[in-house]
C-alpha cells in the first residue's frame, strides 16, 4: 500500500554509518513498523522507535533521536519541509501505491470546469500527470500551481500551507482536490473562493464542496463570539520545530495586553485540553498548529481561536474573507 523506499533506507543508513538509528512514525504507518525494522536489520543498525506524536515534518524529533544516542533519524510519511536538523535526517514520503485514476474518472461528471486546479497531498503527488492527462483527454485544461513555502512539489498543499492552491487561484474555474478528509479541500476553498470536487483514492467516493462553507463560517462566528466574553487568555505555542512560532505568540499577547485583556504565553510539546485546564484561562488562541483549533475545537470547553480569529476579536480585522491560519517564517 505504502512505498517504504527500503532501498534508500539502507544506503542512508551506510553512507552515514549509522550504528543506531531513530525511526519516527505517524499513527497510520505504525502497523508497518516490522517491515521498517527488517530494512534497518539488513544493514546491521540497531532502530529505536520513538513513539510520541508525528503530525507531520513540522514535528520533527531529531533533538529527541541525538539525545538518545542516535546517529540519524528517518522520518516517515512526510516531504521534508526544509527545518535544520542536529543530525542527518531521511524523509520517507511514504507515497500510496493506490491509482486514483479510476475515481477520477468516475467523478468526471462532476468536473463540469473548463479549467481545474490540481491539487493534493505528498501521498499521491506522483499521479498528478497522469489525471493531467486523462483530463486533458476530456477537454478539461489541469493546472498544477507551484508550491509554497512549506510544500516540496508543484500541487502539493500541507495543512499550514495552500500555497500551490492560491498561486494558481486566477486561472481556474475551480479544483479537483486528491486524498482523505475535508480540512484540506476546506482551506483550499476558503483561501481561493472556488468550489473544490474531493476525489478519495481509498474509497473511490466523491464529493463537491461548495466554496461558501456557510456551516464552517457559522461555527467559527460563534466561537469569536464565546471568546469575545472572555477575559483571560491562553496564548498557545509548540516547541515542535515547525511549529514553534514564538514571534506571533509574543505580538499576540502583547495586542491582547494593549486591549486590556490578561493574557498568558503557554508553551507545550503537544497541545491538549487536559494540559490546559488547570491554569483556570477562559479562552484560547493557538499559534501552533493551524489545524488544532479547526479540527479539535470539540475537545476544548472553551473557545479556542485562530491568530486571525483573535484579531477580528480584537477588531485589527474584519471576518469576511475569511482567512484560514497559514505559517509563514515571519511567525517564528
Amino acid at each position: 500500500m505504502y512505498d517504504l523506499e527500503p532501498r534508500k533506507v539502507a544506503r542512508f543508513l551506510k553512507r552515514h554509518k549509522a550504528k543506531r538509528a531513530a525511526i519516527q512514525l505517524p499513527a497510520g504507518l505504525r502497523p508497518h513498523l516490522p517491515e521498517i525494522e527488517a530494512t534497518f536489520e539488513g544493514v546491521g543498525v540497531k532502530a529505536l522507535i520513538l513513539a510520541d506524536s508525528c503530525y507531520g515534518a513540522c514535528d520533527l524529533a531529531d533533538v529527541e533521536a541525538k539525545q538518545l544516542g542516535c546517529d540519524a533519524l528517518v522520518h516517515y510519511g512526510h516531504s521534508d519541509m526544509g527545518l535544520r536538523t542536529s543530525l542527518p535526517t531521511l524523509y520517507v514520503e511514504a507515497r500510496m501505491a493506490t491509482d486514483p485514476l479510476e475515481a477520477v474518472e468516475k467523478a468526471l461528471p462532476k468536473l463540469n470546469f473548463k479549467r481545474l486546479g490540481l491539487v493534493t497531498t505528498v501521498q499521491h503527488i506522483g499521479f498528478l500527470p497522469k489525471i493531467s492527462k486523462l483530463l486533458r483527454s476530456r477537454g478539461i485544461k489541469p493546472i498544477v500551481g507551484k508550491p509554497g513555502t512549506r510544500a516540496r512539489y508543484p500541487g502539493q498543499i500541507l495543512g499550514c500551507d495552500l500555497g500551490s492552491a492560491k498561486s494558481i487561484s486566477d486561472e481556474v474555474d475551480g479544483f479537483l482536490y486528491i486524498g482523505t478528509g475535508k480540512f484540506h479541500p476546506l482551506g483550499i476553498g476558503l483561501a481561493t473562493g472556488k468550489d473544490v470536487v474531493i476525489v478519495n483514492p481509498i474509497s473511490g467516493g466523491c464529493e463537491r464542496l461548495f466554496s461558501g462553507t456557510e456551516d464552517f463560517l457559522s461555527r467559527r462566528r460563534t466561537m469569536i463570539s464565546r471568546a469575545a466574553a472572555c477575559e483571560r487568555f491562553g496564548i498557545l505555542v509548540s516547541v515542535k520545530p515547525g511549529q514553534a512560532r514564538f514571534k506571533l505568540a509574543a505580538s499576540l499577547v502583547d495586542e491582547f495586553k494593549r486591549a486590556g485583556l490578561t493574557a498568558r504565553l503557554l508553551v507545550l510539546d503537544e497541545i491538549s485540553p487536559e494540559k490546559l485546564d488547570d491554569f483556570k484561562l477562559e479562552a484560547f488562541v493557538c499559534a501552533a498548529c493551524p489545524r488544532i483549533p479547526i479540527d479539535d475545537a470539540g475537545r476544548f470547553s472553551q473557545p479556542i481561536l485562530t491568530p486571525f480569529e483573535a484579531r477580528v476579536m480584537l477588531g485589527k480585522e474584519k471576518f469576511e474573507p475569511y482567512k484560514l491560519d497559514e505559517v509563514r517564517p515571519s511567525d517564528f
